[in-house]
């Protein structure tokens, strides 16, 4: 369970900045999580409830936003690693599915640029 390591990570840059700011309390925090990462975002969540039990960030809406994988061509193509069809129905499709994407343009298999990030891409709180 890598999201807890994960959630520490995550608790701790947030009290930090809170600090640093002087905040009496933490109302929000949004996260980038791409879709390469293969952080379940329920386990993600939980971990961060747990963490911030008695602290100014208790009870902190906790919003995440999935960045879709990418890719780039050497035909220039760069952009939507896209998902086959046949995976669209799955929630987290398997980095091999994503790994063997082509082109839209030319056709070739995509080179992955993108996908893998998670940050923190916001953190709201009270002075």
């Amino acid at each position: 369970m890598h999201e807890y390591s994960i959630a520490c990570e995550i608790f701790d840059t947030v009290m930090a900045t809170a600090e640093k700011n002087k905040a009496a309390a933490v109302n929000a925090i949004t996260l980038e999580i791409g879709g390469l990462t293969h952080v379940n975002p329920e386990q993600l969540m939980f971990c961060l409830d747990v963490l911030s039990r008695n602290s100014i960030a208790e009870g902190a809406k906790v919003n995440v936003n999935f960045v879709p994988p990418s890719g780039e061509c050497e035909c220039g193509y760069r952009g939507d690693a896209g998902v086959p069809d046949k995976l669209r129905d799955e929630d987290h499709p398997s980095l091999y599915e994503y790994a063997i994407q082509t082109c839209p343009v030319c056709g070739k298999q995509l080179q992955l640029v993108d996908g893998d990030e998670l940050m923190i891409r916001t953190i709201d709180i009270e002075i």
